[in-house]
Protein backbone atom coordinates (compact mmCIF):
# COMPACT_ATOMS: atom_id res chain seq x y z
CA UNK A 1 0.00 0.00 0.00
CA UNK A 2 1.42 3.56 -1.16
CA UNK A 3 1.22 6.08 1.83
CA UNK A 4 2.39 9.13 -0.30
CA UNK A 5 -1.00 11.07 0.30
CA UNK A 6 0.34 11.72 4.15
CA UNK A 7 3.20 13.63 2.51
CA UNK A 8 0.26 16.12 1.86
CA UNK A 9 -0.57 17.15 5.29
CA UNK A 10 0.98 20.13 6.49
CA UNK A 11 3.65 19.50 8.77
CA UNK A 12 4.91 22.42 11.10
CA UNK A 13 7.97 21.78 13.83
CA UNK A 14 7.51 24.25 17.07
CA UNK A 15 9.97 25.26 19.52
CA UNK A 16 8.77 27.53 22.48
CA UNK A 17 11.04 28.25 25.78
CA UNK A 18 8.55 28.44 28.88
CA UNK A 19 10.26 27.61 32.22
CA UNK A 20 13.59 28.10 31.17
CA UNK A 21 13.12 24.80 28.74
CA UNK A 22 12.23 23.83 25.37
CA UNK A 23 9.07 22.76 24.40
CA UNK A 24 9.46 20.71 20.61
CA UNK A 25 6.54 19.32 19.05
CA UNK A 26 5.16 18.46 15.19
CA UNK A 27 2.13 19.68 14.03
CA UNK A 28 -0.29 18.28 11.07
CA UNK A 29 -2.61 20.61 10.23
CA UNK A 30 -5.82 18.42 9.02
CA UNK A 31 -7.59 21.41 8.15
CA UNK A 32 -10.23 23.77 9.35
CA UNK A 33 -13.86 22.79 9.16
CA UNK A 34 -16.38 25.22 9.48
CA UNK A 35 -20.05 25.78 8.98
CA UNK A 36 -22.56 28.57 9.97
CA UNK A 37 -21.95 28.16 13.53
CA UNK A 38 -18.67 26.98 14.52
CA UNK A 39 -15.07 27.11 13.06
CA UNK A 40 -12.89 23.80 14.41
CA UNK A 41 -8.99 23.18 13.64
CA UNK A 42 -7.75 19.47 13.35
CA UNK A 43 -4.59 18.90 13.86
CA UNK A 44 -2.15 15.99 14.66
CA UNK A 45 0.16 16.69 17.28
CA UNK A 46 3.19 14.81 17.99
CA UNK A 47 4.98 15.00 21.13
CA UNK A 48 8.97 13.70 22.61
CA UNK A 49 9.16 11.05 24.88
CA UNK A 50 10.19 11.81 28.59
CA UNK A 51 9.06 15.50 28.47
CA UNK A 52 7.36 17.78 30.00
CA UNK A 53 5.09 20.50 28.14
CA UNK A 54 4.01 23.32 30.26
CA UNK A 55 0.68 23.63 31.73
CA UNK A 56 -1.12 26.17 29.46
CA UNK A 57 -4.68 27.92 28.45
CA UNK A 58 -6.93 28.91 26.06
CA UNK A 59 -8.83 31.60 26.62
CA UNK A 60 -11.28 31.19 23.94
CA UNK A 61 -10.45 27.55 22.16
CA UNK A 62 -11.81 24.38 23.67
CA UNK A 63 -10.41 20.83 22.29
CA UNK A 64 -11.11 17.29 22.25
CA UNK A 65 -8.14 15.60 22.45
CA UNK A 66 -8.40 12.10 21.22
CA UNK A 67 -4.52 9.98 22.20
CA UNK A 68 -3.86 7.74 19.47
CA UNK A 69 -0.28 6.37 20.93
CA UNK A 70 1.87 7.05 23.78
CA UNK A 71 1.79 7.07 27.74
CA UNK A 72 2.24 10.06 30.41
CA UNK A 73 0.25 11.99 32.62
CA UNK A 74 -1.94 15.00 31.23
CA UNK A 75 -2.82 17.81 33.77
CA UNK A 76 -6.13 19.05 33.36
CA UNK A 77 -7.15 21.46 35.82
CA UNK A 78 -6.35 20.23 39.46
CA UNK A 79 -6.70 16.23 38.02
CA UNK A 80 -3.86 14.21 36.62
CA UNK A 81 -5.08 11.49 34.51
CA UNK A 82 -2.64 8.72 33.32
CA UNK A 83 -3.39 8.67 29.45
CA UNK A 84 -2.91 5.78 27.02
CA UNK A 85 -4.25 4.94 23.37
CA UNK A 86 -8.13 5.42 23.21
CA UNK A 87 -8.88 7.90 26.13
CA UNK A 88 -10.41 11.11 24.85
CA UNK A 89 -10.17 13.80 26.62
CA UNK A 90 -12.35 17.10 26.99
CA UNK A 91 -10.72 20.36 27.53
CA UNK A 92 -13.17 23.79 28.04
CA UNK A 93 -12.13 27.20 27.05
CA UNK A 94 -9.45 28.36 30.01
CA UNK A 95 -8.77 25.53 31.67
CA UNK A 96 -5.23 24.58 32.74
CA UNK A 97 -3.73 21.30 30.92
CA UNK A 98 -0.13 20.14 30.11
CA UNK A 99 1.48 16.55 29.35
CA UNK A 100 4.38 14.62 31.21
CA UNK A 101 5.31 12.49 28.27
CA UNK A 102 6.69 8.51 29.08
CA UNK A 103 7.29 7.66 25.36
CA UNK A 104 6.43 9.50 22.21
CA UNK A 105 3.09 10.65 21.92
CA UNK A 106 0.24 11.54 19.08
CA UNK A 107 -2.90 12.75 19.46
CA UNK A 108 -5.55 14.09 17.78
CA UNK A 109 -6.38 17.42 18.51
CA UNK A 110 -10.01 19.21 17.87
CA UNK A 111 -10.41 22.49 18.98
CA UNK A 112 -12.85 25.35 18.55
CA UNK A 113 -12.25 28.27 17.35
CA UNK A 114 -8.83 27.32 16.46
CA UNK A 115 -6.14 28.45 18.57
CA UNK A 116 -4.39 29.95 15.79
CA UNK A 117 -6.39 32.55 14.32
CA UNK A 118 -6.33 31.96 10.62
CA UNK A 119 -7.17 35.40 9.64
CA UNK A 120 -4.66 37.37 11.68
CA UNK A 121 -2.50 34.77 13.34
CA UNK A 122 -3.09 35.24 16.48
CA UNK A 123 -2.26 32.51 18.82
CA UNK A 124 -4.69 31.73 22.03
CA UNK A 125 -1.62 30.08 24.38
CA UNK A 126 -0.92 31.08 27.39
CA UNK A 127 0.72 30.29 30.71
CA UNK A 128 -0.18 29.03 34.26
CA UNK A 129 2.69 32.30 35.48
CA UNK A 130 0.88 34.42 33.34
CA UNK A 131 3.32 34.36 30.16
CA UNK A 132 1.81 34.02 26.73
CA UNK A 133 3.65 32.00 24.05
CA UNK A 134 6.35 33.05 22.48
CA UNK A 135 8.37 30.62 19.66
CA UNK A 136 11.72 30.71 19.74
CA UNK A 137 13.51 32.07 16.63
Amino acid sequence: MDYEIFKSIPHQRVVSKQAQAEEIFDLYQCGIFKNRSFEENIELVELRPESEYSPHFHKKSSAVVYVISGTGLFQLGENLIEYQPGIRIDIAAGVLHGFKTKTPTLFLSIQSPPIINPENGEIDLHYENGDKYEAKS
